[in-house]
């Protein structure tokens, strides 16, 4: 139990705010619990307001709501989203500060970089737990599916780190998404070292302008102030920010693989893999990585920077690193027959453009690009990633990804604007149709053929209206390669 004024002393003053013992902070009022808070705040879809009498009868001590209402013993803060997260590291008595935080943000890659830092830190004998996109561990074992949200609601998020600490733990990692940083989630956490992993157009719908994309990302090193940062520069977005942060005097650190700076890096491809040399500032040092990804191999850098710094030395962190499998569909590679697929979670311009010519430098084959776009989101880049596609491969597969409420054959038409709908070109809705199409096509060919099949990655699922089904696209290559 926790004392209120304690949790919430900006409360004191307000209207039906009273002292008590509390026993549990909620913004689902299913999960209220007798002695519970519960914060009634507006979302995308639902408001808090319309569940209070839910709350009050499952036992809610205090009812906090961000809109002022005629309700009788209901607590206004018109900033609550900005003090909620406050609120929450409080009740879990700062969790995060008792922990080493590695926090990763940036269009892509955040995902690779914190789950190779976890990785690290694991077979250095460090227990780490982490929540990315793929999932949650506490102490070793991932106990939670993935989350529709990649970064957390406050209390979810200081919750976790409480469990991190009761099971052992001495490290945290976790991924900083735009609405993330932008709705206040992570106030009050304590951070330790904070990446930018990469920067390019993504989540326009949200947030209008790429000028507020990036302020939203600006958060993480601006505001929260962590302890030390590290900045992949080879974006525009990255280098201002970078030069932005060495003016301010802060702990920061350049990452690069194409321009000179403070983590960098030269390769060698060779079967399957890349032979990586890193030049830091702690020495130089040279290993082998399990991908064919310069860019996955980029995120992997910042990860090893940020232990680098912690004062782990640079040949352990290489042989561990080398030892690393990736996060599944990042760049996933299958064998079918004579021919390859990778499955990618590429889902934005910067991303399918990188994974493409990736595969380009390293393969002679003719490489089918197969993808798609979600519904409900950003749709200033599908005709962006149909050029794409068109520009970087022999032939193109334009399906569906994620519907969701969208017209599918609306989203596939946006995408052939970009297009010059030239007979490479091909469009099959129906993904697992496009899958197998592509697979047929490819095994007439005498030579090898590659693949790659974007957009969904590790996702285990497709949504079609407001419905998920089960849809999962390595599955789908297996089943379709032994049929």
């Amino acid at each position: 139990m926790k004392n209120s004024r304690e949790i919430m002393p900006e409360l004191i003053d307000s209207n039906n705010f009273f002292n008590c013992e509390i026993s549990s902070l909620h913004l689902d009022s299913r999960d209220v619990k007798e002695g519970g808070v519960f914060f009634a705040i507006k979302g995308t879809k639902l408001n808090g307001i319309d569940f209070i009498e839910e709350a009050r009868s499952k036992g809610a001590k205090l009812i906090i709501s961000e809109e002022l209402i005629n309700n009788k013993g209901v607590v206004h803060c018109d900033n609550l989203k900005e003090l909620l997260g406050k609120f929450a590291s409080r009740f879990y008595s700062y969790a995060s500060k008792e922990l080493t935080t590695f926090c990763a943000t940036g269009t892509n890659g955040k995902t690779t970089s914190v789950e190779t830092y976890a990785n690290i830190c694991k077979r250095l004998g460090k227990q780490c737990g982490y929540i990315s996109t793929i999932g949650k561990s506490i102490n070793g074992k991932v106990v939670d599916e993935p989350s529709h949200l990649t970064t957390p609601d406050p209390i979810s998020l200081n919750q976790s780190f409480s469990e991190m600490l009761m099971n052992g733990a001495t490290h945290a990692a976790f991924e900083a998404s735009s609405h993330g940083l932008d709705q206040g989630r992570l106030s009050g956490i304590s951070i330790d070292y904070a990446v930018l992993t990469s920067f390019s157009q993504d989540h326009l719908d949200y947030h209008k302008s790429i000028e507020k994309y990036g302020n939203a990302k600006r958060i993480l090193f601006k505001e929260l102030q962590p302890k030390h940062s590290f900045i992949q520069i080879d974006s525009e977005f990255g280098l201002s920010l970078y030069e932005d942060l060495v003016e301010n005097k802060a702990e920061v650190f350049s990452v690069s693989i194409e321009k000179k700076s403070d983590f960098s890096a030269l390769f060698n491809k060779t079967d399957d893999s890349l032979d990586v040399y890193l030049k830091s500032p702690y020495g130089k040092t040279e290993f082998n990585l399990r991908t064919v990804s310069r860019y996955i191999a980029s995120n992997v850098i910042c990860s090893i920077a940020a232990l680098s710094v912690e004062g782990i030395k640079l040949d352990k962190l290489a042989e561990c690193a080398s030892e690393i499998n990736f996060p599944a569909g990042r760049l996933e590679s299958i064998r079918v027959g004579k021919d390859i697929c990778y499955v990618d979670y590429a889902h934005t311009p910067e991303a399918l453009k990188h994974s493409l010519k990736e595969i380009r430098e390293f393969y002679e084959g003719e490489i089918w690009c197969v993808f798609g776009c979600g519904g409900d989101r950003d749709k200033g880049k599908r005709s962006i990633m149909g050029k794409i596609a068109e520009d970087y491969s022999d032939h193109v597969i334009i399906t569906d990804d994620n519907p969701r409420n969208e017209a599918p054959q609306k989203i596939i038409d946006d995408i052939l604007e970009g297009t010059t709908k030239s007979e490479n070109i091909k469009t099959i809705s129906d993904r697992r149709e496009a899958i197998k199409f592509t697979l047929k096509e490819m095994a007439k060919r005498k030579s090898m053929n590659i693949m790659l099949l974007a957009g969904k990655g590790h996702e285990n699922y497709q949504i079609i209206g407001s419905k998920r089904t089960k849809f999962d696209d390595r599955e789908t290559l297996l089943s379709l390669t032994k049929s």
